[in-house]
């Protein structure tokens, strides 16, 4: 299955939820932090260069979730990144200046929250999809897919009012790496390009507006 496809699996998936069972809704504005994250340039046919750095640097954003059934949340995450490249030289191992950039994500996806709905301290793990823009002319002329694994804890002041506490690991497809063979549901072959993928950390906090 596509990214697309899987995209629009789950926007579908959220606006088909049950009136009787949608409970909360919360958004979250946050910042942190983002790290890690390299792309491979050894396709590029450069003798001076193999790969790009993304250096570490803060990132902020908001997520917007929907509560349905009794420990689950349908959620949309829109993150970014202010940061910049560096091109690594693997002749002589130094890095030069490419260009500042925005890595923006754009997810949908399923959180799973432990505890009652009252409870003032909620642990949660959340699953991500969707795909992200890089601020520069995209590496291979569409915006890559992207997802992200995490989990962390929220915590109710009031029933209206609390702080969410995070961490995330994503990955993003980059660059071009060649033609493999995918397979359908049905076991039917066909070639695909394949991308490499870049893969970093996030940690973030912020602060819940819950509405009902």
């Amino acid at each position: 299955m596509s990214w697309r496809k899987a995209l629009l699996l789950a926007l579908f998936s959220l606006l088909g939820i049950p009136r009787a069972y949608a409970q909360r809704i919360e958004v979250t504005p946050f910042f942190g932090s983002r790290f890690g994250g390299t792309i491979d340039l050894t396709q590029q046919s450069n003798p001076n260069a193999d790969f790009m750095k993304i250096k570490s640097s803060s990132n902020y954003g908001i997520l917007a979730d929907i509560s349905f059934l009794r420990h689950f949340q349908g959620e949309f995450m829109w993150s970014r990144q202010p940061t910049s490249l560096t091109v690594h030289n693997r002749n002589d191992g130094t890095y030069t200046f490419l260009s500042k950039m925005n890595l923006d994500m754009y997810q949908f996806g399923v959180a799973y929250q432990f505890r009652k709905p009252e409870a003032k301290v909620r642990p949660f793990i959340v699953l991500g999809l969707g795909f992200s823009h890089y601020g520069v002319p995209s590496i291979n002329g569409h915006q890559p897919f992207a997802g992200s694994l995490g989990g962390g804890v929220k915590y109710f002041f009031t029933r209206k009012f609390g702080i969410r506490m995070e961490g995330r690991w994503l990955t993003t497809e980059t660059t071009y790496k060649g033609m493999e063979t995918c397979y359908t549901f049905y076991g039917i072959g066909y070639p695909c390009p394949v991308n490499y993928s870049t893969h970093q950390g996030q940690v973030n906090v912020g602060l819940i507006f819950r509405f009902k």
